[in-house]
């Protein structure tokens, strides 16, 4: 039995008993450890040589990803804090003790994440334990939580912004079903219910989620992906005549891409709908101009619709 192949199917790490379970036998886990194929992590912990820093954490705390982390290894929106947040068992122990010497600064993703992404380990804050007043729901692996356990996490932890942008994110890519996420709402404390009312998964980006939110509560009435006939869908239309397009990709856009943006924005013109465009270090670090921008555009078609 090929020890590695399974451990690639669980992640790149998992507990000795799960790959017994799988198949394997002690010898075949020893002979393994032997030859340097895989190595130990802890007592009844085995990983290969690509397990990453964050995971190896959580294992050795006792307890899995959980929370914005979980949620990043399924390739959806985990906001900006870099934090590792670690799901814990009533009774764990919690140690915060981890030699980062010989291990991967790239992460693992889920097997079976929604799309694959380029992310690092969250190790570059004290960790954020998560200490479970119920048994966990049941995970398909041993480092992290269920989908569910990471969003409803994730909705008690986060500010507004981010929490409705995960639960937006989850349900947009089929991770976690509308059904589900209305399980797990309707448990949720009544200090959330803004959370709850405010989720809409059509959004198509984590910052359109934000963003989308922040305009609410400003008091706008906001849509998103709006259809432009032959150019796809708008990500935001505020108050039924200005539209926000946001580049969500902190780093690059394809050119092709690009182009077909700018199309977009142009076709909306000829419509009548005038387009604010902004890239995300301007939606999140510049907002009060991107604002104050979209508010200028706003008065200017009022005075025209008037």
């Amino acid at each position: 039995m090929e020890v590695a192949r399974l451990l690639h199917d669980q992640g790149e790490i998992a507990k000795t008993s799960t790959l017994i379970a799988q198949g394997a036998s002690r010898r075949d886990i020893a002979e393994s450890v032997s030859d340097g194929t895989v190595s130990r992590v802890m007592r009844g912990w085995i990983c290969t040589p690509r397990a990453d820093a964050e995971q190896i954490l959580a294992v050795r705390s006792g307890g899995r990803l959980g929370c914005i982390s979980a949620l990043a290894r399924w390739g959806l929106w985990s906001a900006d804090d870099r934090s590792p947040h670690v799901s814990m068992p009533r009774r764990g122990r919690g140690s915060r003790v981890f030699q980062e010497e010989g291990v991967r600064d790239d992460a693992v993703m889920h097997p079976r994440a929604a799309q694959l992404s380029e992310i690092r380990p969250r190790l570059q804050r004290p960790v954020r334990f998560h200490w479970a007043a119920q048994p966990a729901a049941k995970s398909e692996l041993d480092w992290i939580v269920s989908p569910g356990d990471a969003v409803r996490q994730a909705v008690l932890c986060q500010n507004l912004e981010h929490a409705v942008a995960c639960v937006d994110s989850a349900v947009h890519t089929g991770v976690l079903t509308a059904d589900e996420w209305g399980d797990i709402a309707a448990r949720l404390p009544s200090t959330r219910r803004d959370c709850v009312a405010l989720v809409d998964s059509r959004a198509d980006s984590g910052l359109e989620s934000r963003i989308r939110v922040r305009l609410i509560r400003l008091g706008h009435t906001v849509d998103v992906q709006v259809p432009v006939p032959g150019f796809g869908k708008l990500d935001i239309l505020v108050d039924g005549r200005v539209g926000l397009e946001l580049d969500g990709d902190r780093f690059h856009t394809p050119a092709k891409q690009r182009q077909r943006d700018t199309e977009k924005v142009l076709t909306s013109m000829l419509f009548g709908l005038p387009v604010l465009r902004s890239g995300y270090a301007q939606a999140i670090n510049d907002w009060e101009l991107v604002y104050d921008a979209l508010k200028r555009m706003l008065q200017l078609t009022e005075r025209r619709a008037a």
